[in-house]
């Protein structure tokens, strides 16, 4: 495994510097030395079992008949427990693959659960196994031929009773949590779409590594990459409507996740997946994230396209996000975004200014210019609570606005030092947002000061 890893990151250092050329590449291997460093303190802590036990209690409870209203208190009358479908297309599955799948599948602390597994292979190895495990929550499958992702998931859905479909590789496996976590999103949100944070492990499915700490949805930065991924949870009712569509395998999800509405999306902010590296696997093949990248540009741009917005779609200097331009700006063609901001740098080239979150902090404050951050936050467009005045543009309409809320006109490119620039970098973003005006953080824009 640390052959194939070294092999790997030599392999993607080189299309790097193809890519973005030597400077880009030093700043880029200088900041992945410092997330390495970083991330040997991370380790997956599954919950503890007096945590399972108790969410275990309270599944039998509701099995037996209890309503959530009643176990949960009366903000949940009249809601249901969803019954989960997990769609699992295997072909050819490494046997302690399909077998680490299944024993996290069969260890859930939530039972209303069916797992349907859509079977490509040519040879009998994915039936055994399944065969194995006494439990007629699992639904084997034969196909009549391997049709893709695509196809292969749209045929497990067929057979699809739950009220929900998850989607789950055949290589890959959940925490015992996750359709407990799941299930109790769905509940309070009543949502159409739920994911949750998720990390990598290795081959032997023992050491984990990678968290992603995802947003909550975040349109912006969707539009530049597909960070939802795993675990993904959509209304059965919704992905029949849609399915898959296999010009896009490889970024088939991501080409679903498009063409969903986006106004009822629930994120959980724990890891619930746990996606396995290994060398057929796309999260550990280079070229299969090629080709993935491609897949997923290619369904972006049909999503434009089909929007009607004018955009050309390009790959970012981060494999599997992309650049986003638009005809002739921005605020032309969203008539949705109000402020667009950049980033604020010093003389020693940190960010000392731009994006605010929530709290009124500056986001990535100290980081290098170069660097991109977890997920490349940091250097991808995304939406913001707040932008700075100092590195900002703003549609005509919000002239008035900005005039009330800085006491001059926008053309004056406020720089004045004395001035409280977060406080009324917030107020005014805040105020755009009551008139219905979203905030775009857009870190290609720099505006760097003297000192």
């Amino acid at each position: 495994m640390e052959t194939m890893s070294f092999f790997t990151n030599i392999h993607k250092t080189l299309n790097y510097f193809r890519r973005n050329g030597a400077a880009e590449t030093f700043y880029a291997a200088a900041e992945r030395l410092a997330e390495k460093a970083a991330d040997r303190s991370y380790t997956y802590v599954p919950p503890e079992q007096e945590v399972l036990r108790s969410q275990r209690a309270i599944w039998e409870c509701l099995n037996q008949g209890a309503t959530p209203e009643e176990v949960f208190g009366p903000e949940f009358a009249g809601r249901v427990m969803p019954r989960i479908s997990i769609l699992v297309p295997a072909y050819e599955t490494e046997e302690s693959y399909l077998r680490a799948l299944l024993d996290s599948v069969t260890a859930q602390s939530y039972g209303s659960w069916e797992l349907i597994l859509a079977d490509a292979s040519m040879s009998d190895s994915v039936r055994r196994v399944a065969s194995e495990y006494e439990d007629a929550r699992i639904h084997y499958h034969r196909l009549s031929a391997n049709g893709g992702i695509s196809r292969n998931t749209n045929a497990a859905a067929v057979f699809a009773q739950g009220d929900y479909i998850a989607l789950l590789d055949h290589d890959d496996f959940l925490t015992p949590d996750a359709l407990f976590e799941a299930a109790m999103g769905i509940l309070k949100t009543d949502c159409e779409i739920l994911y949750s944070d998720e990390d990598k492990c290795d081959e032997s499915g023992e050491r984990y590594f990678e968290r992603n700490r995802k947003p909550d949805f975040n349109y912006d930065y969707f539009l530049c990459n597909n960070y939802i991924c795993h675990l993904l949870v959509m209304k059965r009712g919704l992905f029949l409507a849609l399915r898959l569509r296999s010009e896009y395998d490889g970024a088939q999800d991501y080409d679903l996740l498009l063409r969903a509405p986006h106004t009822n999306v629930c994120h959980v902010a724990k890891v619930l997946y746990h996606w396995r590296t290994h060398a057929g696997s796309t999260a550990g093949d280079p070229c299969g994230k090629d080709y993935a990248a491609e897949a997923g540009r290619a369904a972006l741009a049909d999503y434009f396209r089909s929007a009607g917005i004018r955009a050309l779609v390009r790959h970012s200097r981060h494999r599997g996000f992309y650049d986003v331009s638009y005809e002739p700006d921005i605020f032309a063609a969203r008539t949705d975004v109000g402020i667009v901001g950049g980033k604020v740098v010093n003389r020693r080239r940190r960010i000392v200014g731009g994006m605010f979150d929530s709290d009124g902090r500056v986001m990535f404050e100290g980081m290098h210019e170069k660097w991109s951050g977890p997920m490349h936050r940091a250097d991808t467009r995304q939406n913001a609570a707040a932008v700075d005045v100092r590195c900002m543009r703003i549609r005509p309409e919000l002239q008035g606005l900005y005039r009330e809320v800085f006491g001059s006109d926008y053309d004056a490119h406020i720089m004045d030092d004395g001035r409280d620039y977060r406080r009324e970098s917030i107020e005014f973003c805040r105020r755009a947002a009551a008139l219905g005006y979203v905030t775009v953080w857009e870190p290609s824009m720099v505006t760097r000061l003297e000192k």
